[in-house]
């Protein structure tokens, strides 16, 4: 049998727990929608480098809607870039959206800004890319394929893009 802990111990030991488990749930969620997680992020990191603060409600699709689980997914990109140093703990803000009832959410602001426009530019580049390949696994292009009803005229297709 192990002797107790010591508080201080037993306090870390539920916060490496804890960020553990934020972490195995991001990632099951990153898994299942990629681009979903990353337009979160990129939202995010948009209002963040525009106020110098920002919070969830600003990763949010629609501040009315009901998130699927309840947004608990969203942790995990919070505790990636404040891990990073990227993001600081400022304070507390209440949430615009109804679901949540004005309850209390963190207000994020810029550790370094630097870095904070190197992972946007990545999201962006990322999302880019999954939104060309369709998944990003399958190497399909957004762009239909040329065949006897869309052939270019006068360098435009019928679809108005250049070719």
């Amino acid at each position: 049998m192990s002797a107790p802990l010591e508080q201080s111990e037993a306090v870390e030991r539920g916060g490496l727990l804890r960020d553990a488990g934020i972490l195995r749930a991001s990632e099951k969620k990153t898994n299942r929608e990629p681009a979903g997680l990353l337009r979160a992020e990129s939202r995010f990191l948009d209002v963040l480098l525009l106020n110098g603060s920002a919070s969830s409600d600003d990763a949010a699709d629609d501040l009315a809607a009901k998130h699927d689980d309840g947004g608990h997914w969203l942790g995990g990109i919070f505790l990636r870039l404040s891990r990073g140093g990227l993001i600081v703990d400022v304070g507390s803000v209440r949430s615009c959206r109804p679901i949540r009832h004005r309850g209390k959410l963190t207000l994020w602001g810029i550790g370094q800004r630097e870095a904070v426009e190197r992972r946007q530019r990545d999201v962006r580049l990322m999302l880019d890319a999954l939104t060309t390949n369709g998944t990003g696994s399958t190497g399909a292009t957004a762009e239909p394929a040329l065949n006897s009803t869309t052939q270019p005229t006068n360098g435009v297709n019928e679809h108005g893009q250049a070719v």
